[in-house]
């Protein structure tokens, strides 16, 4: 297991949503699809945080029961739940050892789950394990422009990261091994759909301040002498690439959706 994959969400649990932000409409459009995909019917988000994607979909007239292994991002959304007037009932477990029984969902989401779980291959397993037959799978991801201030402080960083911690890696269902064994399963894979689009007004400046402060997703895994290490490097490099570092500019944001169909246990 590399430090990457061993992080913890349980200090950030209570802001998670807060950080991580959908503006209004991108959320109910992004729930809207998810109930698309999954017919509105009884859906397991696996790996479901605080909510984030699982409050929209119970919104939009979905059936949701939330999973994940870290009790306070399970308490997290709850919370947030209970303001949106949502029914979003829970279970703490581990996506790689469900406690369900075969065929009971008729959709599994996975969102930003697989790149964290060393034994990721075990989680579709499973996912299809308690799936119906002719259940959908559905998998989610955040895009950021490549090439916005955000986009290129991001791929910077984890350069930066990577130099400092070459345990610093995700799994490897980051890459093509996860087309390839969904494959393998004989899932079908849909063209992948812009569920959301959206900008957010953000500089170079405005990025840093959110790193130092860890209100930036891309610093929770790493421990204080990292971060600081990391942005006594990433700093210099901003304010040379940058020519004013305090300009704002539009980023766009994307959440991307991807449905698999006819998978069967191997």
């Amino acid at each position: 297991m590399s430090t990457y994959t061993s992080m913890s969400y349980r200090a950030v649990a209570s802001r998670y949503n807060a950080i991580n932000a959908l503006p209004p409409q991108a959320a109910l459009r992004i729930g809207r699809a998810i109930a698309r995909y999954a017919g509105g019917q009884l859906l397991l988000d696996l790996g479901a945080g605080a909510g984030r994607l699982g409050i929209p979909a119970v919104l939009a007239g979905c059936r949701v029961v939330a999973l994940d292994l870290e009790l306070a991002m399970l308490c997290a959304g709850r919370s947030e739940a209970e303001l949106q007037a949502a029914e979003l009932p829970s279970i703490q477990a581990d996506a790689v050892h469900l406690p369900l029984r075969d065929e009971c969902f008729a959709a599994v989401m996975i969102n930003n789950l697989l790149h964290l779980v060393p034994a990721w291959e075990s989680v579709l397993v499973e996912a299809v394990r308690v799936m119906r037959p002719g259940g959908v799978l559905i998998q989610g991801r955040d895009w950021l422009d490549p090439q916005s201030c955000a986009g290129r402080i991001r791929a910077q960083w984890r350069e930066v990261v990577a130099s400092l911690q070459p345990d610093m890696r995700p799994t490897t269902a980051a890459g093509p091994a996860l087309a390839r064994t969904l494959a393998h399963m004989g899932g079908q894979i849909e063209p992948e759909i812009i569920a959301a689009e959206w900008t957010e007004c953000l500089s170079p400046a405005r990025i840093l301040h959110r790193m130092r402060h860890r209100l930036h997703n891309e610093t929770w895994s790493l421990d204080d002498e990292l971060l600081s290490a990391g942005l006594a490097v990433l700093e210099p490099w901003v304010r040379s690439t940058f020519a004013d570092v305090h300009a704002e500019e539009d980023v766009t944001w994307r959440f991307m959706l991807t449905a698999t169909n006819g998978l069967k246990r191997p």
